[in-house]
């Protein structure tokens, strides 16, 4: 999978700098955008266990350089590291920020706030650094790092294995660190 997300990311890369032109010849973002974004990242306070991911925004550029949308994604996460995918639905509202509107490459900063359902339910955040990689036309590619907090899952009773697990052990820490590819059209 890290081969994979390392291949995809360059592959990105190298198309985002064939579209880039001189800097005069940047589309400005304006009006309605759509996101598309990809994500491959590893739970920070659970063993490691990898999660993966897609999400969708939807929504305006408002003076070229703040984004503001709605979105969902679909997050699937590793608990217990059996090697099964619990799914987690994320809703959230998405505020981006792109620093150098003009440029072929800009840094950009992205702020997710919401709450998530599936198999469990609860409070979703996300914070992202990353570089936006700009074309002539209606199109950039993405390519950040984040940090996205689930609250706390907890089940009052289950059971792993045939054996009821203890009441201390119930709760679980699924906020990830991930490295997210994103394409803006």
């Amino acid at each position: 999978m890290k081969k994979t997300s390392l291949f995809i990311a360059l592959l990105l890369t190298v198309s985002a700098i064939a579209f880039a032109q001189e800097n005069k010849n940047v589309w400005m973002p304006h009006g309605y955008q759509g996101f598309l974004e990809m994500n491959s990242g590893f739970q920070v306070a659970n063993d490691g266990y990898s999660t993966t991911g897609v999400s969708t925004t939807h929504g305006f550029y408002f003076n070229g350089h703040t984004y503001v949308g709605i979105g969902m994604g679909l997050d699937f996460c590793d608990i217990y590291g059996d090697n099964s995918s619990d799914v987690i639905i994320p809703f959230f509202a998405n505020v981006n920020y792109l620093f150098l509107n003009n440029k072929n490459i800009s840094p950009v900063v992205k702020m997710r706030l919401g709450s998530y359902v599936g198999d469990y339910h609860g409070t979703y955040g996300d914070l992202g650094f990353g570089v936006r990689f700009g074309s002539r036309r209606d199109f950039a590619v993405t390519v950040m790092v984040t940090g996205t907090f689930y609250s706390k899952l907890k089940n009052p009773e289950y059971y792993y294995y045939g054996e009821e697990v203890p009441a201390e052990n119930r709760e679980h820490n699924i906020s990830t660190v991930s490295l997210r590819f994103g394409i803006e059209w």
